[in-house]
């Protein structure tokens, strides 16, 4: 398995970077081109804070090389009110046509009609190419991975990090062999929890970020995990993840019995994520 290489996202057939970039934490505009250039990160996530950066490294980037980038827009679902003017506002500000993808934030419960009729008008209308969901709610991608509730979503956004692996025995397994949804996944690090020495089982020192990213990554049925840097450094030091490649086994044992630790001592989100 090499994570240099970019992966099929699922059933849509887009080619993606193994690490994604969001802008939540306001990772630098220059940054972001050196990771496009330099390192081929192609997935960028315009996440709902910070996204100034980003903004500006799409519209530099666009003119020359829009048929590479993967456009990620992030939208708080609210039953999908405003989705269409939502997704216009931004191509207009990104100066593009189309958005590759549309993530529907902090999904609770099931779709309802009027929001699967919302989605379905996006689709028809051009703007943008797909749309998926991101939740916290685990058993609700696994009813939809097994066919039990319907969606019209082309992808999934998922919490999963050595803290939490539940998604090992509630989605992963059920995911169809055909039309299978492209799988995302976001806080690698367990907001930082796995790089706090004060959270650590006696004896163990923190993990680094890329020990973080090379877990997940690691994982057959994952196709994008996206990181949220702050500073060209902190970028740089995740993208190293890339470099490295697959956990080995007492690599993956080591990772595995830290997070395990912590989910017993620890495994809450912060408020704002629940």
């Amino acid at each position: 398995m090499n994570f240099k290489e970019r992966v099929p996202f699922g059933k849509t057939g887009l080619m993606m970077s193994r690490i994604g970039l969001a802008s939540g934490f306001g990772v630098p505009t220059a940054a972001i081109e050196k990771a496009f250039y330099e390192y081929g990160i192609n997935y960028l996530y315009l996440s709902m804070l910070k996204r100034g950066q980003m903004v500006r490294a799409i519209r530099n980037l666009a003119p020359k090389h829009r048929d590479e980038l993967r456009i990620v827009l992030a939208k708080p679902t609210f039953g999908g009110f405003f989705l269409q003017s939502f997704v216009e506002r931004w191509l207009k500000k990104l100066k593009i046509e189309q958005a590759d993808l549309v993530v529907l934030q902090a999904q609770r419960k099931p779709l309802n009609q009027k929001l699967v009729d919302r989605i379905h008008r996006l689709r028809d209308s051009g703007k943008v190419r797909f749309v998926g969901m991101s939740s916290h709610e685990r058993p609700l991608f696994g009813k939809i991975a097994r066919g039990e509730v319907k969606a019209p979503v082309d992808f999934f956004q998922i919490r999963y990090n050595a803290v939490h692996t539940g998604a090992e025995q509630d989605i992963f397994p059920h995911l169809p062999q055909e039309n299978r949804p492209g799988i995302v996944i976001f806080t690698a690090t367990c907001w930082g929890k796995l790089l706090n020495p004060k959270l650590m089982p006696a004896g163990e020192r923190p993990l680094a970020p890329t020990d973080c990213y090379r877990f997940v990554l690691s994982h057959p049925d994952v196709n994008v995990c996206v990181t949220g840097p702050s500073t060209a450094t902190q970028m740089e030091e995740n993208l190293k993840a890339l470099d490295s490649g697959p956990l080995d086994e007492e690599a993956m044992n080591c990772v595995r019995r830290i997070g395990k630790h912590i989910y017993s001592i620890d495994s809450k989100p912060p408020l704002l994520a629940r």
